[in-house]
């Protein structure tokens, strides 16, 4: 079997990506987000779920792996990438950084590090795409769909945990925008359902 970034469909390297991630242990996590100008540290911890805007690095007894949110399919989905985190991004002086979790205190992430990923899942949904349009109104491509990954699911003996290509709303911070380009770590099923997930199986 090919290794994923040498598959050349776009879904089925998606899926070899989510399914490397199998039988891997999780030794450490990083959120990163957008360079911090602010006195005050970045927050990311909003109990059941975090914030990591700019994606999730994963520290794995098989190598560092990548969460991020892409634009594979349609902007935007979520994705696993093969490599650290900075190696996907555009980092500098006034770049992208971390955040958390902190060193010692991962808090939700306590139950789940060391152990192996026995699952992985995707969700799925399609996307409606309206014709494109000239100025003067001449159609120049037709409406179409595309399937775009908005979220996937790590399965461990203790429970999983969802990542979503998703934007909190503030000063709202329960709303939510899902299939946007941020990326949210879910520890909790009623929180999925309340963000929109109704599938019951992809909860579990």
């Amino acid at each position: 079997m090919k290794p994923p970034d040498e598959v050349d469909d776009p879904r089925a390297r998606f899926e070899a990506g989510l399914s490397g991630l199998r039988g891997r242990r999780i030794l450490a996590v990083d959120y990163w987000d957008v360079h911090n100008f602010a006195s005050e540290p970045a927050e990311w911890d909003y109990g059941n779920w975090h914030q990591a805007v700019m994606g999730v690095g994963l520290d794995t007894d098989a190598g560092p792996a990548t969460i991020t949110w892409t634009d594979t399919f349609y902007s935007y989905g979520v994705e696993v990438l093969d490599g650290r985190i900075e190696d996907h991004l555009s980092t500098g002086d006034e770049g992208p950084e971390r955040v958390g979790p902190d060193v010692g205190s991962a808090g939700p992430w306590d139950r789940y590090l060391r152990t192996p990923i026995r699952g992985t899942a995707a969700h799925w949904e399609r996307v409606e795409l309206g014709p494109s349009r000239r100025a003067d109104g001449t159609v120049v491509e037709p409406a179409s769909a595309v399937d775009v990954p908005l979220a996937l699911r790590l399965d461990f003996a203790a429970g999983s945990v969802w990542f979503v290509a998703a934007m909190p709303q503030p000063p709202d911070w329960q709303r939510v925008f899902v299939g946007g380009d941020e990326i949210m770590v879910v520890f909790s099923p009623e929180r999925m359902r309340d963000m929109g997930f109704g599938d019951a199986t992809f909860r579990q």
